[in-house]
């Protein structure tokens, strides 16, 4: 099992770039970055709130999702 980021979706759907998002949370634009390419090994939970907060989410599911490695 793996969890992925819908970050790049959800900003999509927004019309939001990751430079709008960075700029509305106060992170940084490479945090913001490593969290849409899943580069990011763990996800600092002051972040998750800003960004669930900013894009009015009700769920962390709606922020990410899991995925079975072994049917990729």
């Amino acid at each position: 099992m793996l969890l992925k980021s819908r970050l790049k979706i959800l900003l999509a759907e927004r019309d939001m770039s990751q430079k709008d998002l960075a700029e509305q949370t106060g992170l940084t634009t490479r945090l913001i970055s490593e969290i849409v390419n899943n580069k990011s090994k763990q996800y600092p939970k002051e972040a998750l709130e800003k960004i669930i907060s900013t894009l009015e989410l009700s769920d962390l599911n709606e922020l990410f999702a899991i995925v079975d490695t072994e049917k990729e």
